[in-house]
């Protein structure tokens, strides 16, 4: 189907002003190339495909570029997650994530069973350089955590004291600054 057989090029100059603002008709002279009318009006030379093309393809690849998809050096960036040292991550690729040991759960030694009221004494050593809080929790049967005491470790030692007012079965759980925990099932009668 040619452009004359098209239904915007049988507008009358009414409706082509209506629609497009403009009342050029797109035949030229006769027997010549039909005239190119712009719709914001005027004389104006409309766009080729080829420039229109080209003109697409320009923006496309600024977006590209300005969103990071064509940049294919490395971008230094740091890691807030194990402290202020930059690494190197490259586009497309999976971010670095440190690999995190999971917490390791001892258990503690003493009495299995002791009578309520009873004062608990925990003593222990960190590792070199470990040193904060040291949090001693309990949880009666399947109830929730209540915190029975706390220190601060202070030369690689540590000493805490707590009790057991209530009847039942108690899983004690100590907290340790480097996320290690001990652990200790104890009846109180």
């Amino acid at each position: 189907m040619g452009w004359r057989e098209r239904d915007w090029a049988k507008w009358t100059d009414a409706e082509r002003e209506r629609f497009l603002g403009s009342s050029r008709s797109p035949a030229g002279p006769p027997g010549g190339p039909p005239a190119r009318w712009s719709a914001k009006g005027g004389g104006g030379k409309r766009r080729t495909r080829r420039e229109t093309l080209a003109a697409l393809i320009l923006i496309a690849a600024a977006v590209a570029y300005y969103s990071g998809a064509l940049n294919r050096s490395p971008q230094r960036t740091v890691n807030h997650v194990i402290g202020p040292t930059p690494y190197l991550r490259l586009p497309h690729a999976q971010p670095m994530t440190p690999t995190v040991a999971p917490p390791i759960t001892t258990t503690m030694s003493g009495p299995s069973s002791v009578p309520r009221g009873t004062y608990m004494t925990v003593t222990g050593t960190l590792p070199l350089g470990v040193s904060g809080p040291i949090i001693v929790e309990g949880q009666w049967e399947s109830g929730p955590w209540y915190e029975l005491a706390s220190t601060n470790a202070s030369k690689g030692g540590f000493r805490v004291r707590y009790t057991l007012p209530r009847p039942g079965v108690v899983h004690v759980r100590l907290a340790l600054p480097n996320g290690d925990y001990a652990i200790k099932t104890i009846r109180v009668t």
